[in-house]
């Protein structure tokens, strides 16, 4: 068990990527406060609330997570089988244990984010511009 920090805006945004082994149960809530508690110690993040009300009481402020989630964009010219098959595996992922639920987070600081995911982009597309007439 490991894991990897990344400070993509200091003390602000960090990311930080976990290497679990297989049969490790992925409490990541826990894992995360373990890891908050290394970097305050190694004074690589202050974790007390910026607001002055609270920073007087050193309240500590609040953690987010964001779990990146891919859909299949219809920007794809992907053959009928290929498309069938990227449709039913986004049917079962839809259908299975959610990344949230998964990883044994807590939803009420959990963000999802979806971005699209393109494997075969669009070729060129031949588009053509008509005017109305009387309007040039």
């Amino acid at each position: 068990m490991e894991y990897e920090v990344e400070h993509i805006i200091p003390n602000d945004i960090i990311r930080v990527e976990f290497r679990l082994g297989f049969r490790v149960q992925p409490r990541i809530n826990l894992l995360f406060k373990k890891v908050v508690e290394d970097l305050v110690t190694n004074k690589e993040v202050n974790v007390i609330s910026r607001y002055e009300s609270l920073e007087r009481r050193r309240v500590l402020g609040d953690f987010t997570f964001v779990v990146m989630e891919k859909y299949l964009s219809q920007d794809n010219d992907l053959p009928f089988t290929e498309r069938l098959i990227m449709k039913l595996h986004f049917w079962l992922k839809g259908v299975s244990l959610s990344e949230e639920k998964g990883f044994g987070l807590d939803a009420s600081n959990v963000v999802v984010e979806k971005f699209p995911l393109i494997v075969a982009p669009v070729g060129s597309l031949n588009l053509t511009r008509t005017f109305r007439r009387g309007t040039v």
